[in-house]
């Protein structure tokens, strides 16, 4: 494994694990590996599900058209789910009965979830369409409405979080939420939307047993009238999320979610303190003088553990600290950090302009020093 390839494993598995405390706070080392195992395993059977298809999948259908026949209220109003376990056979039942559901979900899920979903249905020669309607398409509300006034299910996956505007306006405008170990930003639209029309919300989830087997769970299905204020329809319908998430972490498929929620990550905690003028103006003319007077003698290091973050974030993990990246990259943090190149070496790399900007910036940030040879 070449060195990059090395320092990638590792901010990776660094990442994870700051995810992962974010659901349990004390998790260690061995939780992750442990936690990466059972995913090994859980899609292992993903994959055998999907092969026994091609034969007689009627063990694998069987439970979901029982629990739809079992429940025919989750043919109307709005079925709110988890990416949970074997997720992607939440509608066949619901075409197996003739019905045409919707299924609301942001765009990753969607160019995720959207073919499997389709091959299945094509496989199993199963009547009617999925109206897809990924959130971040302009009159996506409209059509999940039309769709709740013709008594049709629509399908909705809570962790999607997303809606026009993408993650940064989830991070601008979305509701504070408090995870175990940290806190993200949700969307509140479906609060508001479930409490304007007063529709029934039905939560549902999917897992796999330990056998292979699909098994399928309902909470108590809600209505909200007017009156309920959207924030805490919102907070109650993501408490149910979080719980079955922390009760399964292993079949949890979209932790992607975190990466683009985290409080902290908004760009109104990522904007860094002002430096005074006088100290900028003075830091500003002493990188200029390394440049004009001694650009091969002065190189730059960077202090302490330093990444760059999903989202665009810089991340300083030796305080705890992040930034925006403002186009920095990872390929550019590694080449500081292995290489420690003069500012001659940087110039020649990526021009003069690039190193008075992160070079500087970089500096103020305390992140970096600059040492003669």
């Amino acid at each position: 494994m070449t060195r990059s390839k090395e320092t990638s494993a590792v901010t990776m598995a660094r990442w994870e694990m700051w995810n992962l405390r974010a659901l349990f706070p004390e998790a260690e080392a061995a939780d992750l590996i442990a936690l990466r195992e059972k995913r090994r395993r859980y899609r292992a059977l993903e994959e055998a599900a999907l092969e026994r298809l091609a034969g007689d999948g009627a063990s694998l259908l069987g439970p979901g058209r029982r629990f739809l026949a079992e429940h025919p209220e989750l043919g109307e109003g709005i079925v709110v789910t988890m990416h949970i376990g074997p997720y992607q056979f939440l509608p066949e039942p619901f075409l197996h009965a003739g019905q045409q559901p919707s299924v609301l979900l942001n765009e990753a899920a969607h160019q995720r979830f959207a073919a499997p979903a389709e091959a299945v249905r094509r496989r199993l020669g199963l009547p009617g369409v999925i109206d897809w309607i990924p959130v971040t398409e302009s009159g996506f509300a409209r059509r999940m409405v039309a769709a709740l006034r013709a008594r049709r299910p629509v399908l909705v996956f809570l962790d999607g979080n997303g809606g026009l505007g993408g993650s940064a306006r989830t991070l601008k405008q979305g509701m504070p939420y408090r995870l175990p170990g940290r806190e993200i930003r949700v969307r509140t639209g479906l609060g508001r939307l479930v409490r304007r029309l007063g529709c029934p919300v039905h939560p549902v989830v999917l897992r796999w047993s330990e056998e292979g087997d699909v098994v399928w769970r309902k909470d108590e299905s809600r209505r909200w009238g007017r009156e309920a204020d959207p924030e805490a329809v919102t907070r109650q319908l993501f408490d149910w999320g979080f719980a079955e998430v922390l009760a399964t972490p292993e079949q949890w498929s979209f932790w992607e979610m975190l990466k683009t929620s985290y409080s902290c990550f908004a760009r109104s905690c990522l904007d860094e303190k002002v430096v005074p003028p006088p100290v900028r103006d003075d830091a500003r003319r002493m990188l200029r003088a390394c440049l004009d007077r001694a650009p091969r003698r002065v190189h730059v290091a960077i202090w302490g553990e330093v990444e760059i973050w999903p989202g665009e974030v810089l991340a300083d993990l030796s305080s705890d600290r992040f930034f925006a990246a403002e186009g920095l990259t990872g390929e550019d943090l590694t080449w500081l950090r292995e290489r420690r190149p003069s500012l001659e070496s940087l110039c020649a790399r990526h021009g003069r302009a690039w190193v008075e900007f992160h070079v500087l910036r970089l500096f103020l940030l305390g992140l970096i020093s600059l040492r003669g040879s």
